[in-house]
């Protein structure tokens, strides 16, 4: 087999990081709280029956032929019914989530977007749908539709744009921060290459990326590598305390509606916050993280 001779031409390469964006750094600064910060995320997020499988697969996307009812249909249980299991979780507990939500949700999930807004969620816009990952092959014009499109849904149906953008499968093209920039979004949750927060430089101001980190997003430990509930849960609470023994980290815990809100894992999930709750973390939102 030969290689395509552009395979080599990496025109970013250079003796440091491959990219402008920000400067490597070390050690890690200290964060504003003590001990350890806990950031709940609940993606809202549609999987369209007809979604594409590239040029960038998403994780959880549909794996079967069209139309994958079968696929289709566990991701939907996820909106019409898991999701509210974490609702009761989180509300006997006092606890908000910030949810990523899909700039379609409004329209194909009213009611789902007036029960989100009436516990007053946090609101991060996560594309327009999970179909439509962001990648260097989409013309920019295109892009820029598309996150502007997401934003002005989510500010119609919550009564503000959103601050922070989470893209479809962590994916970006080489302008997405720009893009994000420009339409006004001040963080993303998309690098997934620190405990903290920190700056990015983009053409349009900076930008802050959150730490949401895909290593221990219940999706990909439950869904893709087919733990146990009980493995997820023994790795959310080892990170935790090693987390708050480094005093002033984020944890964050993933809480996907379709994977953890199924019924054999309720007890589990409950169980897993009064474990995190007795750290006594501060609790986090993405704005506070930004900040």
């Amino acid at each position: 087999m030969t290689l395509d001779p552009r395979y080599l031409e990496y025109p970013s390469r250079g003796a440091r990081l491959d990219h402008g964006r920000f400067a490597h750094r070390r050690p890690p600064p200290r964060a504003a709280w003590h001990g350890l910060g806990l950031w709940i995320v609940v993606p809202v997020q549609h999987f369209p029956m007809d979604m594409p499988r590239g040029p960038v697969a998403i994780p959880g996307g549909m794996e079967r032929p069209y139309p994958s009812y079968w696929d289709y249909t566990q991701r939907d249980y996820g909106n019409r019914v898991g999701i509210y299991r974490i609702m009761r979780a989180l509300d006997e507990r006092g606890l908000r989530a910030t949810a990523a939500v899909s700039g379609c949700i409004p329209g194909r999930y009213p009611a789902l977007v007036a029960d989100i807004a009436a516990r007053e969620w946090e609101v991060m816009a996560a594309g327009w749908d999970m179909g439509q990952a962001l990648h260097s092959a989409r013309p920019e014009a295109e892009e820029r539709g598309l996150i502007l499109r997401t934003r002005n849904a989510l500010a119609a149906a919550f009564g503000t744009a959103p601050h922070g953008w989470h893209s479809p499968g962590h994916s970006q093209s080489a302008v997405t921060p720009d893009l994000l920039a420009e339409a006004g979004f001040t963080w993303c949750a998309d690098w997934i290459n620190d405990d903290l927060p920190f700056a990015m430089t983009t053409r349009a101001g900076p930008l802050m990326n959150l730490p949401m980190a895909w290593e221990l997003s219940d999706r990909r430990c439950l869904f893709e590598q087919q733990q146990t509930t009980a493995q997820f849960c023994c790795q959310i609470a080892d990170a935790a305390a090693r987390l708050r023994d480094e005093d002033g980290r984020v944890l964050t815990l993933m809480l996907t509606p379709w994977v953890m809100g199924q019924a054999h894992r309720y007890r589990a999930m409950c169980g897993l916050l009064d474990a995190l709750m007795e750290l006594r973390p501060a609790l986090l939102t993405g704005e506070m993280l930004a900040a």
